[in-house]
């Protein structure tokens, strides 16, 4: 933009205008969205995770932390972001900048990058959280399953709770080890949702993703096929019905609408052991939608990658809180330009 523009003072005077003006980016993002979704119709908002390399210690929220979206320790700033996901486009939306332990009380590093009070951390699953409540309580985020891999989460329980709390569909990756209630045989509505008897309480079996895929390894698997880079794929899939997270059964929350969770095992043939695990509530979907949602978030990170290399999006050399957020926010609003141009003129041909 500097570089167009007729007057030399046009590159400091941009520097500033993303490092030191006041400017507020909610509502810019909340515009952006708008117009965004008036174009493309989401088949999911995939939650993203993506690293801010950096150098030295006085850029907002840097630290030496682990990488889950790259499986490394990096010097960097993390970030989680809310993505506009199809099969064709990954729109990034809505950001959170990740802010590390050692950042709460360093008082000098704080005033440095101009870090609000209020801004201290928190739970990563929080910031994953707050991406989507922005977007639901403030912006009328259009529906969509919420996909989240949270295979690396340490408290994926306050994560899957948080969701259905908010009563989101959503799809979200875990561990083997993640904690499960195996619910088999119960009654069922006529819409599929569990019948609860008055003054019985099921006792589901509890143990891990793990354990139970081993307890139904006999169990038959469905196959599913998908396309990826020209390619056709398939693969065995497995699904056991499973309580909602929390620490109630639907019973002793009087409940008997609540909504049915599944747990989805991506079992390859000819493997002996699976291969990706997910907890979902989207039950009435089938099971060739779900596995296309799991698709998602690879196709994400990839692109966000692309997006970071065409549109600077790691570029930014400033250090201030305030200045991240403005730079990443200028940064989705040259990718959705583009891209809504790149729509139109599809149109016109």
């Amino acid at each position: 933009m500097a570089a167009l523009s007729a007057s030399h003072h046009s590159e400091q005077s941009l520097q500033q205008f993303i490092n030191q003006s006041p400017w507020d980016h909610r509502p810019i993002r909340e515009r952006l969205l708008g117009r965004l979704v008036d174009a493309v119709k989401p088949e999911a908002w995939v939650i993203s995770e993506l690293a801010f390399p950096k150098h030295g210690r006085y850029s907002a929220a840097v630290h030496r932390q682990y990488v889950r979206a790259e499986r490394r320790v990096s010097n960097c700033q993390l970030a989680t972001v809310a993505v506009l996901a199809t099969e064709e486009h990954s729109v990034p939306v809505n950001w959170r900048l990740v802010l590390p332990e050692p950042w709460r009380a360093d008082e000098e590093r704080r005033s440095r990058a101009r870090m609000p009070a209020h801004e201290l951390p928190r739970p990563y699953w929080q910031y994953q959280i707050e991406t989507i409540d922005d977007m639901i309580l403030d912006w009328g985020m259009a529906p969509a399953p919420v996909v989240v891999d949270a295979v690396q989460l340490a408290t994926v329980d306050a994560l899957l709770a948080g969701l259905t709390d908010r009563k989101l569909p959503y799809l979200v990756q875990v561990g083997p080890n993640v904690a499960v209630r195996y619910a088999p045989d119960r009654p069922r509505l006529a819409g599929g949702r569990p019948v609860m008897q008055p003054g019985v309480r099921p006792q589901p079996w509890r143990g891990t993703a793990g354990d139970l895929v081993h307890r139904l390894h006999d169990q038959p698997r469905s196959t599913v096929s998908w396309e990826n880079q020209e390619r056709v794929h398939r693969s065995q899939f497995l699904t056991a019905p499973i309580m909602p997270p929390g620490g109630e059964t639907p019973a002793e929350r009087s409940d008997p609408t609540e909504t049915e969770h599944q747990l989805v095992v991506d079992w390859p043939f000819n493997k002996s052991r699976p291969r990706g695990f997910w907890i979902t509530n989207l039950t009435d979907e089938s099971l060739s939608y779900v596995v296309r949602l799991t698709r998602l978030p690879v196709k994400v990170h990839s692109r966000l990658e692309s997006l970071a290399s065409r549109f600077g999006l790691r570029d930014y050399e400033g250090r201030t809180f305030g200045g991240w957020h403005h730079h990443v926010t200028m940064v989705s609003a040259a990718y959705i330009y583009a891209l809504l141009d790149s729509l139109r003129a599809t149109n016109l041909a």
